[in-house]
């Protein structure tokens, strides 16, 4: 799971300031602090924004999703953990 350390941490790796990633992702810079400090939950959009300009490669998490579409548009459906047996 990514926190707001991950976040933190990929931003300044990249060199990129609070504001200059809310420019980026276009909010607010506090919402970049909420983001960082656990206080909100990122939104998927804005999750791979945030790899895109901090030059993450997101790959292998896109080929996971990727794989767990085709298992589930396949022929045999995985069983959902709230169904009955």
């Amino acid at each position: 799971m990514i926190n707001g350390d991950d976040l933190r941490a990929m931003r300044v790796n990249a060199g990129i300031s609070q504001d200059a990633m809310a420019k980026k992702l276009r909010c607010d810079r506090k919402t970049i602090i909420n983001y960082e400090f656990g206080v909100s939950d990122i939104r998927s959009k804005q999750l791979f924004l945030w790899f895109l300009y901090c030059k993450i490669d997101a790959e292998a998490l896109l080929n996971e999703i990727k794989q767990i579409h085709n298992l589930t548009n396949g022929k045999e459906k995985p069983s959902l953990q709230d169904e009955e047996p």
